[in-house]
């Protein structure tokens, strides 16, 4: 699948992934913008940014911001929580911007292991002593309660376990900051955060991950019938009574610098 045709996954259930599933990722949004120093006046990019939850939380602590997705239908949404927001729709390994434009560009898992040219472009448009924020699902995801989501899609989808393979390699020790060298850009500590995502219920737990362009894919194999009912499956022994479903999520991020 190329950059123009993600808009067919990501966004078949643009407005479900906005408003169900985006909201609960918002403490690892939280702490890569507050990592990467993101602040008033900060010209601030972000990559893969989807329905734009992130860019409205930069706006409201006083950047400048802009974004870039493949997914029109994910962007549309984006513009209309932060209207004064520049958000374009393209490809995140040709920039729109022209060199040197923004303080701080980040990702929060729209850059994955096969993306070094986005890297390289998210370097290219950073100004001198800018920042880069790349976070990502931690190595150890695969026996996590994340996991389970991936394993319930992966389990019914051939597409899928080749492709989770290949994307979750940024994932393993050194990976991410050697993509983050290989641009020119020097990667400071390997961080993480943990927190739980949060759903009233079994059935708002599968609506969530149905709408996430993996599932989107499975669908197209299997139908969606047999992929709702693998998540359910999968899902069913996080749910607790008297607080819904609590998925324990691990991400990992690094910040890093290009020279001045």
């Amino acid at each position: 699948m190329n950059w123009k045709e993600v808009d067919q996954g990501w966004g078949d259930q643009a407005r479900v992934w906005a408003t169900v599933m985006e909201p609960r990722w918002w403490p690892e949004f939280d702490a890569v913008l507050r990592a990467s120093e993101v602040g008033d006046a900060t010209d601030y990019l972000d990559i893969a940014c989807g329905s734009g939850l992130m860019i409205n939380m930069a706006a409201r602590r006083g950047a400048r911001p802009h974004g870039v997705d493949a997914s029109d239908r994910l962007l549309a949404i984006a513009k209309r929580r932060t209207p004064d927001a520049d958000i374009r729709h393209g490809d995140m390994n040709a920039l729109p911007w022209d060199d040197a434009t923004f303080d701080v560009v980040t990702s929060c898992r729209g850059i994955w292991g096969p993306n070094q040219q986005a890297v390289h472009e998210a370097a290219r448009v950073l100004r001198p002593g800018g920042r880069l924020g790349l976070s990502f699902f931690s190595a150890t995801r695969e026996s996590s309660q994340i996991g389970k989501a991936f394993k319930a899609i992966r389990r019914i989808s051939d597409h899928e376990v080749e492709q989770s393979m290949r994307l979750g390699q940024i994932g393993l020790e050194g990976r991410a900051e050697e993509m983050c060298e290989v641009a020119g850009l020097e990667a400071g500590p390997r961080q993480g955060v943990e927190f739980e995502l949060e759903g009233a219920d079994l059935d708002h737990e599968v609506r969530a991950w149905m709408s996430a362009g993996p599932a989107w894919m499975a669908i197209q194999e299997r139908g969606a019938e047999e992929v709702e009912r693998s998540i359910r499956e999968e899902l069913a022994d996080l749910e607790e009574t008297d607080y819904g479903v609590r998925t324990q999520v691990v991400i990992e991020y690094v910040v890093a610098t290009k020279p001045s």
